[in-house]
């Protein structure tokens, strides 16, 4: 029974009071035909709510390019949030990729071995993620006091890389990794997509209404890198002539 079957049943049992002319009358058509406007105006708008629900075609996100924005350079232990390099939608408009660019690669150490970068930890709005046997795919979520919630499960995997698009990396805390190449991944690259230098993480966000999987969020790495003596960092910083001073070597009495 639909609720225009039920209002006809409700003015069928006024009866005869609605068939006269009187004033009382006239009053309680119009209070009864206002109230059923009212009801048949909430009911659509119920229906439509609940096709919205079932027909939910994900989020558009749009994120504008800033050409201000400066890649980081991570020394030492550090928390950053990098910054948006790239972003795509996928036509089901329910799965998104970004990449986060987070630290430039650093060049050597003093004594002249290579500077080598960890990823630590992942944070999503707060939460420190856990990844389930493939080491990318988010299982569980921590927050400070050692709670834990699995809504976030499946719905966020996270891809870290080491210099470069064909240098994947394994997240600290878990045993293994993926060992595909970026641009394999991140649908709309090849492989003149090389991120050269650079250390960075493909993020892949499943739209989900349910868990507020809704968009991008704010996540966080803490990243670690081997070269923290200030002696290295400021040889290295003088020294680059990609994001440092330099300044030649043979310059510098190290």
């Amino acid at each position: 029974m639909s609720f225009v079957d039920t209002l006809g049943g409700l003015v069928k049992s006024v009866g005869g009071f609605l068939q006269s002319n009187n004033t009382g009358s006239q009053l309680a058509k119009t209070a009864l035909y206002g109230f059923a406007l009212r009801k048949i105006q909430q009911s659509i708008l119920k229906e439509q709510e609940e096709k919205a629900r079932r027909d939910d075609p994900g989020a558009t996100i749009t994120v504008d390019p800033d050409t201000n924005n400066a890649v980081p350079i991570v020394y030492g232990d550090a928390y950053t949030s990098g910054q948006i390099t790239d972003v795509y939608m996928e036509q089901n408009n329910k799965t998104m990729w970004v990449c986060v660019t987070l630290s430039e690669k650093t060049g050597n150490l003093i004594n002249g071995t290579s500077s080598e970068f960890r990823f630590k930890e992942v944070y999503y709005n707060g939460l420190r993620l856990r990844f389930n046997s493939t080491g990318n795919v988010v299982s569980l979520a921590y927050d400070d006091v050692g709670n834990s919630t699995d809504k976030f499960a499946g719905l966020i995997e996270v891809y870290p890389f080491v210099d470069g698009s064909t240098n994947p990396a394994n997240i600290y805390t878990e045993a293994t990794g993926s060992t595909a190449n970026a641009y394999d991944l991140f649908p709309s690259w090849t492989s003149t997509d090389a991120m050269s230098g650079l250390v960075f993480a493909l993020i892949k966000i499943t739209y989900n209404k349910e868990n507020r999987v809704t968009q991008i969020g704010d996540f966080k790495f803490k990243l670690s890198n081997t070269m923290k003596q200030p002696g290295d960092v400021l040889n290295d910083y003088m020294t680059n002539t990609r994001y440092g001073a330099g300044i030649p070597a043979a310059e510098i009495n190290q």
